[in-house]
């Protein structure tokens, strides 16, 4: 009997433990933090690994630093680009396009990574194609 209390009490101690872990968001280092933004400004660069993956960075006006700023982000294949409202791949953007779309940043520690998850493009009708 005393062999089944200390089993049960070792049980529940451990059980106990499992869910303050779950429960305490806050004492979990290693998961990144993130967020949403909305951008618009003009492609200043483009640095393709493939047609459909690299890096665009942007000059945007940051209403937080009130200046034009250059932003950097990863373009993925998840990434949604359209052109004039047609779907599009990283290389059929151009530099000094005018871009809006939505940005993710991950945040871990001092660490921030920017991934475009959409990238839109309105071009006049005389440009597209060109």
């Amino acid at each position: 009997m005393t062999i089944t209390y200390r089993l049960h009490v070792a049980r529940s101690a451990g059980l106990l433990m499992v869910a303050f872990w779950l429960a305490c968001p806050g004492c979990r280092k290693d998961e990144p933090g993130f967020e949403v933004i909305t951008l618009e400004g003009k492609i200043e660069q483009i640095d393709r690994t493939t047609d459909e993956t690299g890096e665009i960075t942007v000059l945007y006006y940051s209403e937080k630093h009130k200046q034009d700023m250059l932003g950097a982000g990863l373009v993925t294949r998840e990434t949604e680009i359209m052109i004039n409202g047609a779907i599009a791949r990283l290389k059929d953007l151009r530099e000094g396009d005018r871009v809006r779309g939505e940005v993710r940043i991950e945040k871990k520690g001092e660490q921030k990574r920017q991934i475009a998850l959409k990238i839109y493009v309105d071009r006049p009708a005389s440009v597209v194609g060109d």
